[in-house]
């Protein structure tokens, strides 16, 4: 399922049971660097699945609506990495994994301010 098929307050549900797995992947600086250099999805799935096995498979059993155990239970060689692809190219979440990325590159948190200091003459 695509995000953009999920609707109403089933989204509202969605993305609650999803935000904290999907913030750790992408506070991953690793992930974070790849994203930002445009590095091409299929690559980013490598250091995803290596270090980010347990929140991969809660994000996706949710979004596919299936337990944990049960979704851990129909994964195979075959249909995990197809099912991480069809998820990465999903815009939605192209999307907000991009603008979550760029927004944790800045490092101050306000305006830049004038030096309130006097100039000595």
């Amino acid at each position: 399922m695509k995000l953009s098929d999920i609707k109403g307050e089933e989204a509202l549900d969605v993305l609650a049971d999803i935000i904290e797995p999907a913030a750790e992947i992408m506070a991953d600086k690793q992930i974070a660097n790849m994203v930002r250099a445009n590095v091409p999805k299929i690559k980013i799935i490598k250091p995803m699945i290596k270090n980010h096995k347990t929140q991969i498979i809660e994000i996706l059993a949710r979004i596919d609506g299936k337990e944990i155990d049960e979704y851990k239970n129909m994964m195979t060689l075959t249909t995990l990495p197809m099912r991480l692809i069809e998820f990465m190219n999903d815009p939605q979440m192209a999307e907000v994994f991009h603008s979550q990325v760029q927004s944790s590159q800045s490092a101050s948190s306000g305006l830049v301010t004038e030096s309130t200091e006097a100039i000595e003459q």
